[in-house]
Parts: structure tokens; C-alpha cells; sequence
């Protein structure tokens, strides 16, 4: 069984990360966690403007402070991304929660996600988040299983600007 874990975004993992960057953009998805479309063409000032989110410096209006981790297989291969928001503010309540993440494309089935979201949700809690709520479309059934298997209850659903519905999980973290 392999071995993962979540680690703070650092140069050790540089070739592996833009490797998974790379295979993203070649399916023309969108990224998710939204740090993973951060300009990577100066790698080390990407890692600082990651920590600078952490600590609540440089972060978009809109925003709040966030960390973001990457989950490694013990291969060193980086398999996705997570990131955790410290707290909410009016728009993350209504959609995108305290955590979101995904998972590179050709490692997608394989329960990565699902490990990915409970080594944060241990984080998330060491953070003072005691529920966190994570949003995920209506139709995305395979990260509304991962969730779920995470302990999240679904709280109501909605609609975004755009028509399109997603869904409001909670998940205790203890």
C-alpha cells in the first residue's frame, strides 16, 4: 500500500508538481483548488505567494487566508491539492466552503481524494475549525461520495450565478 501525504507546497516537489500542472492543462479543466492556476513560471515566488496566503498576506479581495497543501504518494509523484480556508466570509458560505481540492486527472477513482480530504480535515481542525463545510456540484456524485465518506451530512443545496446547482456539506472535524 503506498504511502501518502499532505505536504506544504516546497521546491523538493518542483518537476512532480508542474508535471501534475501540465497534465491539467492539457484537459482544458478547470483548476481546482483555485491555487493550483497560480503562474508557475518563477516557481519560488509562487511558494512564497502560497505562505504569504497562509499567513493572510497578498490575498485577493474576496478571499481569506489559506493554506494549501499537495498530497505525495511515497513515489514522490504529487497527486492533487488541497486547500484549506482559515475561515468563511459571506461568499464562501454560500458556495465554496472551507475546503476544496482535486485530484490530478489520471489518478481520478482510486481514493486519493478521499485520503487527501481526511489528513486536512485533521489539520483543519488543529486550525480551530471545528465543522467544515465543503461545496460541490449537484452532479459531481464522486466528490459528494468523498465527502460522505468523510463523515459530511448534506446541510441544502442552491444555485450559482451561472444555473448550475451544487450542494452544502458539513463535516465535523473531531
Amino acid at each position: 500500500m503506498a504511502v501518502l501525504k499532505l505536504v506544504k507546497p516546497n521546491t523538493e516537489y518542483k518537476a512532480e508538481y508542474l508535471d501534475m500542472v501540465t497534465e491539467w492543462k492539457r484537459t482544458g479543466e478547470e483548476f481546482t483548488p483555485f491555487t493550483l492556476a497560480e503562474d508557475t513560471s518563477d516557481f519560488d515566488a509562487m511558494l512564497r505567494k502560497l505562505e504569504g496566503y497562509s499567513k493572510g498576506i497578498g490575498v485577493r479581495e474576496g478571499f481569506v487566508p489559506n493554506t494549501t497543501y499537495w498530497l505525495v504518494r511515497d513515489d514522490r509523484k504529487v497527486l492533487g491539492a488541497i486547500n484549506i480556508r482559515h475561515h468563511l466570509n459571506d461568499s464562501l458560505t454560500f458556495l465554496g466552503g472551507h475546503i476544496g481540492y482535486g485530484v490530478r486527472p489520471a489518478e481520478r477513482r482510486k481514493g486519493y481524494a478521499a485520503e487527501m480530504l481526511r489528513q486536512a480535515l485533521v489539520i483543519a481542525r488543529q486550525m480551530g475549525i471545528g465543522r467544515a463545510l465543503l461545496c460541490c456540484d449537484k452532479d459531481n456524485i464522486a466528490s459528494a461520495r468523498t465527502i460522505m465518506r468523510n463523515g459530511g451530512v448534506l446541510g441544502s443545496e442552491d444555485v450559482d450565478e451561472h444555473g448550475i446547482a451544487f450542494q452544502r456539506y458539513w463535516i465535523p472535524t473531531g
